[in-house]
């Protein structure tokens, strides 16, 4: 595959190379050490050549035939958000994507029904990864830390001042292991 459009992959290069040495009169096995490919490729390539008047332009291989994609480049971007903004805030019970959650979310947002299988191929190559997702530290979530820092130290000094009078009048603090055999 060629990493920019509209420039050629190494095959087409090695083709059209070879292309070029059939049409100077260069034999097979010249060829074949020159471009550095079979024999056979190269009687395809002369084969072709004969067919199209020794066009060059017949050795470049011609765009996929498949289907045109469903979602275009700008849906693609808006889902890539959407996933990325979290399950929950698209309306869904945990922030756990599925397969399935996420071909629902293509059928609501883009009216385009994909299967999950398509799904799992589709994610890559919106640059994500179909894994379970980041699970976020409550540590720095402010209730949790303000809940660790107030209302806990106050159990744990209510627990601590709290005592407690057995029946002889000793004072006892009182905990949660402690029983009534303990007590008498």
């Amino acid at each position: 595959m060629s990493e920019q459009p509209g420039s050629l992959s190494p095959q087409a290069v090695r083709r059209l190379q070879g292309g070029e040495l059939i049409l100077k009169g260069y034999d097979n096995e010249d060829i074949v050490d020159i471009v550095g490919v079979s024999v056979r490729a190269v009687n395809k390539w002369r084969k072709k050549l004969g067919e199209h008047d020794g066009d060059l332009c017949c050795l470049v291989r011609k765009r996929g035939s498949g289907r045109i994609p469903r979602l275009d480049d700008e849906q693609k971007q808006q889902l890539k958000d959407t996933i990325i903004g979290g399950a929950v805030a698209a309306g869904y019970p945990s922030e756990r994507w599925t397969s399935k959650i996420v071909a629902d979310v293509i059928k609501t947002q883009f009216d385009v029904v994909l299967k999950p299988r398509a799904v799992r191929t589709l994610l890559p190559k919106l640059g994500l990864s179909p894994q379970m997702p980041v699970v976020k530290s409550h540590k720095h979530d402010v209730a949790v830390v303000e809940w660790a820092t107030r209302t806990w130290k106050q159990i744990k000094k209510s627990e601590e001042t709290r005592h407690h009078l057995d029946f002889l009048g000793r004072k006892r603090l009182l905990s949660f292991t402690d029983s009534w055999d303990d007590l008498v």
